[in-house]
């Protein structure tokens, strides 16, 4: 994944070096969009528990 900055030097998002996949996370939830063959996008939510180590 390759991490995606704004013009602020804030990252806004990780990309897959394919293109084909975004991930943003936002807190504990994880949105995944997909880029499918046929041209729509798939969009998961996912919660996730912040580890601390």
């Amino acid at each position: 994944m390759n991490k995606v900055t704004n013009l602020n030097k804030k990252r806004v998002c990780d990309l897959s070096k394919d293109k084909r996949v975004a991930e943003i996370r936002k807190g504990n939830c994880l949105t995944r969009i997909k880029a499918t063959p046929d041209g729509t996008l798939n969009i998961t939510h996912i919660s996730v528990e912040n580890k601390v180590s």
